[in-house]
């Protein structure tokens, strides 16, 4: 129950751009976030929610592009780690099923260092917003497009069902480096090995301090490596 004050404060910090993006000690520009056009698009008036796993997901906005249905949808990160929604598949009443969703990054907060929570909303700006905390609810949002499906679908029931969530994409694959969350480790790790650094690129990574490579080889296994499998089931109407 602590947690909500410190989304807040959060919140309100980044509005009155009181904090720096990480790295940057600079003010960073207010967020912009252009809600307006949410209520008057979309087929839901508020979230709908499903519980599974201990763990609650909401879709937020649900629109029609053509023949692209588009689902935002947020979910809790279960922890430090990137979580992805890794399989999906839509039901069109009367129709067919979906199983291949585009899915794009809308927003999130999440823990990038031992103690560094970030704000991260591409749409509206490229800059991570954080502060130190030692524990805040974190979030990601984002967009699945489904592609293909009828222009009408007035009146119509679709279901949608998030099967699974994955530290993998729903490709079966990770970014290299950038999934790894190497700041993180490095904090978590170097608090036993102090100065301690993690270099990545394609060819791997690198620990500077030899007696750490075994406990930054168990968090880079762990960054890898992780299913919560629901289903979360949503029913909508247009």
């Amino acid at each position: 129950m602590k947690r909500k004050p410190i989304l807040l404060l959060f919140l309100i910090l980044l509005a009155a751009t009181m904090i720096a993006g990480c790295g940057n000690n600079k003010p960073t520009e207010v967020v912009s976030v252009p809600i307006s056009n949410l209520a008057t698009t979309s087929w839901i008036t508020e979230p709908i929610q499903a519980s599974a796993s201990d763990l609650t997901m909401e879709v937020l906005h649900v629109t029609q592009k053509g023949n692209d249905l588009v689902l935002r949808v947020k979910f809790p990160l279960v922890d430090w780690r990137n979580w992805y929604i890794s399989r999906v598949v839509l039901k069109v009443e009367g129709g067919e099923s979906y199983l291949n969703a585009q899915t794009v990054f809308f927003e999130r907060i999440y823990q990038k260092g031992a103690n560094i929570y970030c704000l991260y909303q591409p749409s509206y700006n490229e800059i991570e917003r954080c502060l130190e905390s030692e524990s805040m609810e974190t979030y990601q949002i984002d967009e699945l497009i489904f592609s293909d499906l009828p222009e009408d679908l007035e009146g119509r029931v679709i279901v949608l069902e998030i099967l699974e969530l994955s530290t993998q994409t729903a490709s079966g694959s990770v970014k290299y480096c950038e999934d790894l969350r190497l700041p993180y480790i490095e904090e978590t790790v170097g608090a036993d090995f102090p100065g301690l650094t993690v270099e990545c690129d394609a060819s791997g990574y690198r620990v500077s301090i030899a007696e750490a490579q075994s406990a930054v080889d168990a968090l880079i296994a762990e960054a890898s490596s992780g299913v919560v499998v629901g289903p979360w089931r949503f029913e909508i109407r247009k």
